[in-house]
Protein backbone atom coordinates (compact mmCIF):
# COMPACT_ATOMS: atom_id res chain seq x y z
CA UNK A 1 0.00 0.00 0.00
CA UNK A 2 1.22 3.45 -0.88
CA UNK A 3 -0.24 6.36 1.15
CA UNK A 4 -0.71 9.68 -1.10
CA UNK A 5 1.60 12.73 -0.17
CA UNK A 6 -0.22 15.90 0.94
CA UNK A 7 -2.31 17.29 3.54
CA UNK A 8 -5.64 17.10 1.87
CA UNK A 9 -4.98 13.47 1.48
CA UNK A 10 -4.98 13.28 5.64
CA UNK A 11 -8.13 13.55 7.13
CA UNK A 12 -9.56 11.23 4.00
CA UNK A 13 -7.50 8.87 5.03
CA UNK A 14 -7.55 8.46 8.62
CA UNK A 15 -10.98 8.56 8.11
CA UNK A 16 -11.16 5.59 5.88
CA UNK A 17 -8.88 3.89 7.96
CA UNK A 18 -10.65 4.68 11.42
CA UNK A 19 -9.04 6.40 14.60
CA UNK A 20 -9.55 2.88 16.71
CA UNK A 21 -7.19 1.10 13.94
CA UNK A 22 -5.02 4.23 14.09
CA UNK A 23 -5.04 5.04 18.23
CA UNK A 24 -2.20 2.25 19.13
CA UNK A 25 0.28 3.69 17.10
CA UNK A 26 -0.50 7.03 18.10
CA UNK A 27 -0.42 5.72 22.08
CA UNK A 28 3.30 4.09 20.97
CA UNK A 29 5.19 5.99 18.49
CA UNK A 30 3.52 9.20 19.94
CA UNK A 31 3.53 11.27 16.56
CA UNK A 32 3.14 15.00 16.81
CA UNK A 33 -0.29 14.87 14.17
CA UNK A 34 -2.36 12.60 12.14
CA UNK A 35 0.53 13.17 8.67
CA UNK A 36 3.10 11.23 11.13
CA UNK A 37 0.47 8.65 12.20
CA UNK A 38 0.09 7.69 8.55
CA UNK A 39 3.59 7.56 7.65
CA UNK A 40 4.07 5.79 11.11
CA UNK A 41 1.23 3.46 9.49
CA UNK A 42 2.84 3.37 5.91
CA UNK A 43 6.33 1.72 7.52
CA UNK A 44 4.22 -0.82 9.09
CA UNK A 45 2.83 -2.08 5.62
CA UNK A 46 5.78 -1.86 3.86
CA UNK A 47 7.23 -3.66 6.72
CA UNK A 48 4.13 -6.37 6.71
CA UNK A 49 4.79 -6.47 3.16
CA UNK A 50 9.04 -7.31 2.66
CA UNK A 51 8.34 -9.68 5.95
CA UNK A 52 5.73 -11.98 3.96
CA UNK A 53 7.58 -11.95 1.30
CA UNK A 54 10.74 -13.70 2.85
CA UNK A 55 8.06 -15.72 5.11
CA UNK A 56 6.50 -17.11 1.36
CA UNK A 57 10.27 -18.25 0.81
CA UNK A 58 10.53 -20.05 3.49
CA UNK A 59 7.26 -21.61 3.97
CA UNK A 60 7.91 -23.66 0.91
CA UNK A 61 11.61 -24.51 1.54
CA UNK A 62 10.03 -25.74 5.01
CA UNK A 63 7.59 -27.76 3.79
CA UNK A 64 10.05 -29.47 1.03
CA UNK A 65 12.27 -30.70 2.98
CA UNK A 66 9.87 -32.42 5.48
CA UNK A 67 8.05 -33.67 2.36
CA UNK A 68 11.35 -34.84 0.91
CA UNK A 69 12.28 -36.48 4.04
CA UNK A 70 9.04 -38.21 5.20
CA UNK A 71 8.42 -39.36 1.75
CA UNK A 72 11.61 -40.95 1.58
CA UNK A 73 10.56 -42.86 4.54
CA UNK A 74 6.84 -43.66 4.56
CA UNK A 75 4.13 -43.54 1.98
CA UNK A 76 2.82 -44.71 -1.80
CA UNK A 77 4.02 -42.88 -4.64
CA UNK A 78 1.49 -40.57 -6.16
CA UNK A 79 0.25 -39.68 -9.77
CA UNK A 80 3.52 -36.61 -9.70
CA UNK A 81 6.03 -38.88 -7.70
CA UNK A 82 5.69 -37.10 -4.31
CA UNK A 83 4.49 -39.64 -1.52
CA UNK A 84 1.41 -39.69 0.89
CA UNK A 85 3.55 -40.05 3.98
CA UNK A 86 1.10 -38.07 6.16
CA UNK A 87 -1.39 -41.38 5.81
CA UNK A 88 0.68 -43.77 7.41
CA UNK A 89 1.98 -41.60 10.43
CA UNK A 90 0.28 -41.65 13.80
CA UNK A 91 -0.50 -37.51 13.19
CA UNK A 92 -2.52 -35.53 16.35
CA UNK A 93 -6.72 -35.12 15.75
CA UNK A 94 -6.06 -31.30 14.18
CA UNK A 95 -3.87 -32.47 11.90
CA UNK A 96 -5.49 -35.40 10.78
CA UNK A 97 -8.11 -32.93 10.09
CA UNK A 98 -6.38 -30.70 8.51
CA UNK A 99 -5.59 -33.37 5.79
CA UNK A 100 -8.75 -34.63 5.72
CA UNK A 101 -10.13 -31.28 4.58
CA UNK A 102 -7.67 -31.27 1.91
CA UNK A 103 -8.07 -34.83 0.36
CA UNK A 104 -12.06 -35.70 1.45
CA UNK A 105 -14.75 -33.24 1.32
CA UNK A 106 -18.19 -33.75 3.26
CA UNK A 107 -21.52 -34.48 2.05
CA UNK A 108 -24.49 -34.99 4.56
CA UNK A 109 -22.49 -35.42 7.33
CA UNK A 110 -20.40 -37.99 5.71
CA UNK A 111 -16.47 -37.45 4.71
CA UNK A 112 -16.16 -38.69 1.19
CA UNK A 113 -12.75 -38.73 -0.99
CA UNK A 114 -12.22 -36.62 -3.22
CA UNK A 115 -12.41 -37.60 -6.71
CA UNK A 116 -9.77 -36.93 -8.60
CA UNK A 117 -8.05 -37.33 -5.32
CA UNK A 118 -5.26 -34.70 -4.98
CA UNK A 119 -1.52 -35.76 -5.43
CA UNK A 120 0.37 -36.03 -2.33
CA UNK A 121 2.29 -33.01 -3.59
CA UNK A 122 -0.91 -30.93 -3.92
CA UNK A 123 -1.81 -32.02 -0.34
CA UNK A 124 1.35 -30.77 0.94
CA UNK A 125 1.35 -27.88 -0.45
CA UNK A 126 -2.03 -26.55 0.56
CA UNK A 127 -1.23 -27.16 4.39
CA UNK A 128 -0.72 -24.38 6.50
CA UNK A 129 2.17 -23.06 8.15
CA UNK A 130 1.05 -24.39 11.38
CA UNK A 131 0.72 -27.86 10.49
CA UNK A 132 4.11 -28.06 10.40
CA UNK A 133 5.57 -27.24 13.84
CA UNK A 134 3.05 -29.75 15.76
CA UNK A 135 4.25 -32.35 12.62
CA UNK A 136 7.22 -32.58 15.45
CA UNK A 137 4.75 -34.06 18.17
CA UNK A 138 4.24 -37.32 15.93
CA UNK A 139 6.17 -40.03 18.08
CA UNK A 140 5.02 -42.94 15.75
CA UNK A 141 3.93 -44.30 12.38
CA UNK A 142 0.83 -45.61 11.36
CA UNK A 143 2.17 -49.39 12.32
CA UNK A 144 2.69 -48.22 16.08
CA UNK A 145 6.97 -48.25 15.23
CA UNK A 146 8.75 -45.04 16.36
CA UNK A 147 9.92 -42.26 14.64
CA UNK A 148 13.71 -41.59 13.99
CA UNK A 149 13.33 -38.03 14.39
CA UNK A 150 17.18 -37.36 14.87
CA UNK A 151 17.36 -39.22 11.27
CA UNK A 152 14.76 -37.24 9.69
CA UNK A 153 15.74 -34.01 11.39
CA UNK A 154 19.49 -34.41 10.31
CA UNK A 155 17.73 -34.31 6.34
CA UNK A 156 15.06 -31.58 7.16
CA UNK A 157 17.64 -29.07 8.37
CA UNK A 158 21.16 -30.10 6.84
CA UNK A 159 22.38 -26.67 8.11
CA UNK A 160 21.82 -26.78 12.00
CA UNK A 161 24.91 -27.25 14.39
CA UNK A 162 23.22 -30.59 14.99
CA UNK A 163 24.73 -33.07 12.11
CA UNK A 164 24.25 -36.11 14.20
CA UNK A 165 21.22 -37.92 14.71
CA UNK A 166 21.78 -38.75 18.48
CA UNK A 167 22.59 -34.51 18.92
CA UNK A 168 18.31 -34.00 18.15
CA UNK A 169 17.12 -34.74 22.04
CA UNK A 170 13.71 -33.64 23.01
CA UNK A 171 15.15 -30.17 24.27
CA UNK A 172 16.68 -29.32 20.73
CA UNK A 173 13.06 -30.49 19.10
CA UNK A 174 11.59 -28.51 21.63
CA UNK A 175 13.79 -25.63 20.73
CA UNK A 176 13.18 -25.98 16.58
CA UNK A 177 9.43 -26.30 17.47
CA UNK A 178 9.70 -23.27 18.98
CA UNK A 179 11.26 -21.13 16.10
CA UNK A 180 9.09 -22.80 13.36
CA UNK A 181 6.23 -21.11 16.10
CA UNK A 182 7.39 -18.47 16.39
CA UNK A 183 7.26 -18.02 12.45
CA UNK A 184 4.44 -19.30 12.07
CA UNK A 185 3.12 -16.04 14.93
CA UNK A 186 4.82 -13.35 12.60
CA UNK A 187 2.90 -14.69 9.75
CA UNK A 188 -0.53 -15.14 11.38
CA UNK A 189 0.33 -11.13 12.67
CA UNK A 190 0.81 -9.74 8.87
CA UNK A 191 -1.82 -12.21 7.27
CA UNK A 192 -4.84 -11.03 9.72
CA UNK A 193 -3.22 -7.29 9.21
CA UNK A 194 -2.67 -6.82 12.94
CA UNK A 195 0.45 -4.22 13.52
CA UNK A 196 3.94 -6.24 12.91
CA UNK A 197 5.39 -4.00 15.43
CA UNK A 198 3.49 -5.10 18.39
CA UNK A 199 4.66 -7.82 19.68
CA UNK A 200 4.91 -9.43 23.26
CA UNK A 201 7.61 -10.77 25.65
CA UNK A 202 10.85 -12.45 23.84
CA UNK A 203 10.70 -15.69 25.27
CA UNK A 204 13.02 -18.67 25.69
CA UNK A 205 13.41 -20.92 22.38
CA UNK A 206 11.58 -23.92 24.56
CA UNK A 207 8.35 -25.69 24.83
CA UNK A 208 5.53 -25.29 27.42
CA UNK A 209 5.34 -28.74 29.04
CA UNK A 210 3.79 -30.21 32.05
CA UNK A 211 5.86 -28.31 35.06
CA UNK A 212 8.18 -26.52 32.68
CA UNK A 213 7.41 -22.78 31.30
CA UNK A 214 9.72 -21.22 28.94
CA UNK A 215 11.48 -18.45 30.66
CA UNK A 216 11.11 -14.72 29.87
CA UNK A 217 14.67 -13.18 27.84
CA UNK A 218 13.19 -10.10 27.93
CA UNK A 219 9.47 -8.21 28.46
CA UNK A 220 7.49 -6.68 25.56
CA UNK A 221 9.13 -3.57 23.78
CA UNK A 222 8.47 -0.36 25.58
CA UNK A 223 9.37 2.45 22.83
CA UNK A 224 9.98 2.44 19.10
CA UNK A 225 13.17 1.40 19.40
CA UNK A 226 12.65 -1.61 21.21
CA UNK A 227 10.31 -2.60 18.67
CA UNK A 228 12.51 -2.05 15.91
CA UNK A 229 15.35 -4.23 17.38
CA UNK A 230 13.03 -6.89 18.09
CA UNK A 231 11.34 -7.15 14.77
CA UNK A 232 15.19 -7.12 13.73
CA UNK A 233 15.89 -10.19 15.96
CA UNK A 234 12.85 -12.18 14.64
CA UNK A 235 14.04 -11.21 11.14
CA UNK A 236 17.38 -13.04 12.00
CA UNK A 237 15.38 -15.63 13.19
CA UNK A 238 13.88 -16.18 9.93
CA UNK A 239 16.98 -15.93 7.96
CA UNK A 240 18.61 -18.67 10.00
CA UNK A 241 15.66 -20.98 9.70
CA UNK A 242 15.74 -20.94 6.30
CA UNK A 243 19.88 -21.43 6.87
CA UNK A 244 18.82 -24.37 8.44
CA UNK A 245 16.66 -25.30 6.11
CA UNK A 246 18.61 -25.08 2.63
CA UNK A 247 22.44 -23.19 3.03
CA UNK A 248 22.06 -22.88 -0.28
CA UNK A 249 18.74 -20.96 -0.49
CA UNK A 250 19.30 -18.64 2.64
CA UNK A 251 23.15 -17.69 0.55
CA UNK A 252 21.17 -16.58 -2.29
CA UNK A 253 18.34 -14.85 -0.12
CA UNK A 254 20.74 -12.81 1.31
CA UNK A 255 22.07 -11.32 -2.03
CA UNK A 256 18.72 -10.25 -3.30
CA UNK A 257 16.60 -7.77 -2.84
CA UNK A 258 14.30 -8.94 -0.21
CA UNK A 259 16.38 -9.37 2.47
CA UNK A 260 18.27 -6.24 1.33
CA UNK A 261 14.46 -4.34 1.63
CA UNK A 262 14.07 -5.82 5.14
CA UNK A 263 17.25 -4.94 6.42
CA UNK A 264 16.42 -1.37 5.05
CA UNK A 265 12.93 -1.26 6.69
CA UNK A 266 13.83 -2.45 9.86
CA UNK A 267 15.95 0.26 11.40
CA UNK A 268 15.39 3.40 12.85
CA UNK A 269 16.52 5.46 10.42
CA UNK A 270 13.29 3.65 8.43
CA UNK A 271 11.18 4.65 11.35
CA UNK A 272 12.15 8.31 11.34
CA UNK A 273 11.98 8.79 7.32
CA UNK A 274 8.31 7.11 7.17
CA UNK A 275 7.29 9.46 10.39
CA UNK A 276 8.12 12.51 7.94
CA UNK A 277 5.83 10.78 5.23
CA UNK A 278 8.69 9.56 3.11
CA UNK A 279 8.19 6.12 2.04
CA UNK A 280 11.00 4.13 -0.25
CA UNK A 281 11.13 6.39 -3.98
CA UNK A 282 12.09 4.48 -7.19
CA UNK A 283 14.72 5.04 -9.83
CA UNK A 284 14.89 4.08 -13.09
CA UNK A 285 18.54 3.83 -13.68
CA UNK A 286 17.69 2.66 -17.75
CA UNK A 287 16.27 6.71 -17.44
CA UNK A 288 19.86 8.21 -16.89
CA UNK A 289 21.98 9.96 -19.31
CA UNK A 290 24.68 9.30 -16.67
CA UNK A 291 26.59 9.57 -13.39
CA UNK A 292 26.42 12.95 -12.94
CA UNK A 293 22.27 12.92 -13.30
CA UNK A 294 22.25 10.15 -10.49
CA UNK A 295 24.59 11.68 -8.52
CA UNK A 296 21.93 14.99 -8.57
CA UNK A 297 18.72 13.15 -7.66
CA UNK A 298 20.70 10.98 -5.09
CA UNK A 299 21.81 14.61 -3.41
CA UNK A 300 18.11 15.62 -3.56
CA UNK A 301 17.25 12.41 -1.89
CA UNK A 302 19.38 12.84 0.62
CA UNK A 303 19.07 16.82 1.55
CA UNK A 304 14.91 15.54 1.80
CA UNK A 305 15.63 12.29 3.62
CA UNK A 306 13.94 9.44 0.92
CA UNK A 307 15.32 6.28 0.85
CA UNK A 308 15.96 5.49 -3.23
CA UNK A 309 15.09 1.72 -4.50
CA UNK A 310 17.48 1.56 -7.72
CA UNK A 311 15.67 -0.27 -10.83
CA UNK A 312 16.95 -1.27 -14.14
CA UNK A 313 13.59 -2.31 -15.74
CA UNK A 314 11.52 -4.39 -13.83
CA UNK A 315 14.64 -5.97 -11.25
CA UNK A 316 15.31 -3.90 -7.96
CA UNK A 317 19.64 -3.88 -8.05
CA UNK A 318 19.70 -1.91 -4.80
CA UNK A 319 18.87 -0.01 -2.50
CA UNK A 320 20.21 3.88 -1.17
CA UNK A 321 19.70 5.50 1.98
CA UNK A 322 21.03 8.55 3.83
CA UNK A 323 22.68 8.34 7.00
CA UNK A 324 23.12 12.03 7.24
CA UNK A 325 22.02 13.76 10.09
Amino acid sequence: MILPTGSAFVGPLVKAISHARLSNYRTFFNPVDDGETLGLYQWNDDVSGSLFRAMSLLEIVLRNQFHKALGSRFGAVGPSGGKDWFNHLHLNPDSREKVKKLTHKKRHGTWLPRNPMPSPDDVVSKLSFGFWPHLLDVTSDSSGLALKWGEILVEVVPGHRMRQPAQWKRAERDALFSRLDLCNEIRNRIAHHEPIWKLGPLMEEARARSGVTPAIVAGAPATPADAVDRLRLYYDRMVELLKWLSPDVATAYRGGETDARCRVLLSHDAVAHYRRRRPFGEVQLDFFLGDRRLAKILRYASRHRQPVALKRGAATIGYWTSHAP
